[in-house]
């Protein structure tokens, strides 16, 4: 296939990438046992990592609209995973943790995210990986 000069768009190219490994996320989902939001496991894993992030800092280190975090911790919330609570420092600021029934779930979530992982495996050598993982990076900090 021909795309003339927008092979050299990164954009498009990245794009294309997008689209091809959503469409292998979503078949390697869809063999699971249940149906899970992609952002329904990277949120609860990052909000363990980071406790005490606030919900602007987890939109931004995930490049979602804070509408749509929001949507996401309030599902969380009701499920009992996530805790707000006003900062010690700053009673303005929320801080988000994850409960124990959150911890487990984000246990589980990393798991299921290493799984995830299955289409990908061994197209990249080990270094080729960590280059392409600090490129995106430096591109994704370049233009947010």
């Amino acid at each position: 296939m021909h795309f003339g000069s927008t092979r050299e768009h990164l954009a498009f190219q990245v794009h294309l990438t997008w689209r091809a490994a959503r469409k292998a996320l979503l078949s390697e989902m869809e063999r699971g046992e249940e149906h899970v939001a992609l952002g329904a496991y990277s949120i609860p894993m990052l909000i363990g990592l980071n406790p005490g992030i606030t919900p602007m800092q987890l939109a931004s280190a995930l490049s979602l609209d804070a509408s749509k975090v929001a949507l996401f911790l309030r599902d969380l919330a009701s499920k009992g995973l996530v805790e707000r609570t006003r900062s010690a420092s700053d009673g303005r600021v929320v801080e988000l943790r994850l409960t124990p029934a959150g911890e487990d779930f984000a246990r589980e979530a990393s798991k299921a995210s290493e799984a995830l992982e299955a289409p990908f495996e061994g197209i990249l050598s080990p270094g080729e990986k960590e280059t392409l993982i600090t490129l995106l990076e430096k591109l994704r900090d370049g233009i947010a």
